[in-house]
């Protein structure tokens, strides 16, 4: 991109000594000046790129004045080697002033401006040649700008409640007519589809969080291959999760082996995930211990969440098969560029603050962090896991949230899980892309043909 200033570099070639060498010339040469001369003993770079850009704009300006005002008494000379005339810094001083003086009353009389009321800002702008509008240009636009703040706040603002099928409350406000006529999503879901397709490139850099870790308890390793499709399924910023489903090794009763990850029907925000009441249940899990729940979060937290210790503890209330000291949370966190794994279980009393605990906010009371303990987790590549998902395909009910409830069934399949902007996931816009679609065809087919069309 060039520079907003017009700086009036053309107006080196009014120098006297330029001209006189281009007329003198009898053969093509090159001749190396230092446009500084020799300012740079006595001066700063700064001070004497502006003295040189004063009398640039002086002689572009006025170049008789300016050859004038650079001569101050017939003692001043010109060393051979040099462009300016050779001056004390206070004559240097002085006529600095004059050259500014001259180059705003040029400003002044062609732009019918008194020189007076120029701020320094505007002054410096003139020098360097930034485009300045006129005085009665700016007050123009300044009462426009207000004239429609004015109206913005004037307009009536609707407030709508409504609830939707999970008991929530929707609040919208709507400030113009056709915004009230028909329901429009401010959800940025494309960008985020975009930004999904690179969540591959984060499985390169997966970081564990063992600090703080407790010693006694079980070891938790999780295999690589389920770890990395797990992220390349999810989305940056809604939070999705799986039961984890293992075994320990015959030598070995400290360690649990994670062998599957079953995805549920589910849909969540950026705080937690909502999924039906009902376990997974298939044959292929009989002889496996249900280990916990795995959920990605948008940011890196240095605790468990109060939301994550309440869901834990309400599914270990409502299903005997969830022991204490078996079932996990384990965080998989989107830090930059990278993914950051953490492993939680509760303690006597997290379990017991997360099964009473009705408060949602995100610092409820009781809260403390004594309700949980960080266990080991190792990543492994040595055995691989496999997933299982819905019999239908879809666990992402995000996009289609009527069709999801706590109460709903579901049968289960060996699988690899869709991801989560996958078109089976979206109906409802691949509908709405179609009848576009058909629109257009429909118009082009026909739709157009009972117009007149006054070129024929």
């Amino acid at each position: 991109k060039g520079s907003e200033l017009q700086l009036p570099f053309q107006a080196c070639l009014k120098i006297e000594k330029f001209g006189d060498l281009i007329l003198k010339a009898t053969q093509p040469q090159m001749v190396l000046f230092n446009i500084y001369d020799d300012w740079l003993r006595s001066i700063s770079s700064y001070t004497a790129f502006s003295r040189l850009i004063l009398i640039l704009r002086a002689l572009h300006v006025d170049s008789e004045r300016t050859k004038v005002l650079m001569k101050p008494d017939k003692d001043t000379v010109t060393q051979p080697h040099h462009i300016w005339p050779t001056l004390s810094d206070e004559e240097w001083i002085t006529l600095e002033v004059a050259l500014k003086d001259l180059i705003l009353s040029d400003y002044g009389k062609k732009n019918n401006v008194n020189v007076a009321s120029l701020t320094q800002s505007e002054i410096r702008d003139i020098i360097l040649g930034m485009e300045i509008a006129p005085p009665s240009q700016q007050r123009q636009e300044i009462a426009e700008i207000e004239e429609q703040t004015k109206q913005a706040s004037q307009l009536n603002a609707t407030t709508t409640k409504t609830t939707n099928v999970h008991g929530e409350e929707l609040v919208v406000t709507t400030t113009s007519q056709y915004e009230q006529q028909a329901y429009s999503s401010k959800t940025d879901w494309r960008v985020r589809a975009i930004s999904a397709s690179n969540l591959h490139l984060r499985t390169a850099n997966i970081y564990v969080s063992s600090e703080d870790c407790i010693e006694t308890g079980y070891t938790y390793v999780l295999p690589k291959n389920v770890l990395k499709k797990f992220v390349c399924i999810a989305d940056l910023r809604t939070q999705i999760m799986g039961y984890m489903y293992g075994i320990s090794p015959p030598d070995n009763p400290q360690v649990k082996e994670i062998r599957g990850i079953v995805l549920v029907p589910q849909w969540g925000t950026h705080q937690q995930v909502h999924v039906p009441n009902m376990l997974p249940e298939h044959e292929y899990l009989k002889g496996m211990e249900p280990l916990g729940w795995i959920h990605t979060q948008p940011n890196e937290l240095p605790q468990l969440s109060p939301t994550d210790v309440s869901m834990h503890a309400r599914i270990m209330a409502d299903n005997r098969s969830w022991d204490g000291e078996r079932t996990i949370v384990l965080t998989t966190s989107f830090t930059p560029g990278s993914v950051s794994l953490a492993a939680y279980k509760l303690t006597p009393s997290g379990y017991e603050w997360g099964r009473q605990n009705r408060d949602t906010a995100a610092n409820p009371h009781g809260y403390l962090p004594t309700h949980y303990d960080k266990v080991q987790l190792l990543l492994s590549d040595r055995f691989l896991g496999f997933f299982m998902v819905p019999d239908n395909d879809a666990w992402n009910y995000n996009f289609m949230g009527v069709r999801h409830s706590a109460s709903m069934k579901y049968d289960l399949k060996l699988a690899n899980p869709k991801e989560f902007y996958h078109q089976l996931h979206r109906p409802s816009h691949f509908l709405n892309f179609a009848s576009m679609e058909g629109d257009a065809a429909a118009a082009a087919a026909g739709g157009i043909a009972d117009r007149e069309d006054p070129y024929a």
